[in-house]
């Protein structure tokens, strides 16, 4: 699937498992996806800065990786607006990557979709759209499944983490 939106070879970089229910609920602000998980630091301009989440190895790369990227979410439980789906700002990631600042204004400024979705469905977006969610207000479980792939080639000796 993430090979009808990259060119070139398509690798899986990294997977993560959302959980929200009644015992692990929370919200999220306005944000885009700038970091990706890499098994070594290296020195190349525009890499950076880089931080250790979880003892995982993370950067902002400069924007033509992360235009090189899509995510695909798998909904494992329905996603509604009441157990506090994803909100996108469609056309967001054509700004770049933005400032906090910027995102604050921007989320002011252009409008959110509430991203419904039923159980079994594929969300797929670029990793740097502006996207949020609500806490939810009737938790439930919501499982989704976040799976990031890219077509971009690290440089030599550095791996995906």
């Amino acid at each position: 699937m993430a090979s009808a939106y990259l060119a070139g070879a398509v690798r899986h970089v990294r997977s993560i498992v959302f959980v929200k229910s009644l015992a692990n609920n929370w919200l999220v602000s306005w944000h885009q996806d700038r970091t990706v998980a890499v098994t070594k630091k290296f020195n190349d301009p525009g890499w950076g800065p880089w931080s250790l989440k979880d003892g995982v190895l993370h950067v902002q790369p400069p924007i033509d990786v992360l235009q090189q990227m899509i995510t695909i979410r798998i909904h494992l439980d329905a996603s509604t607006a009441s157990n506090g789906c994803l909100k996108v700002m469609p056309g967001s990631h054509k700004e770049g990557v933005m400032s906090q600042e910027f995102i604050d204004q921007y989320s002011k400024t252009h409008r959110e979709i509430v991203c419904s979705a039923p159980e079994g469905s594929a969300l797929l977006m670029r990793p740097h759209l502006l996207h949020a969610s609500n806490k939810a207000s009737n938790p439930g479980q919501r499982r989704v499944l976040h799976m990031e792939f890219s077509s971009y080639a690290l440089p030599a000796g550095i791996s995906w983490a």
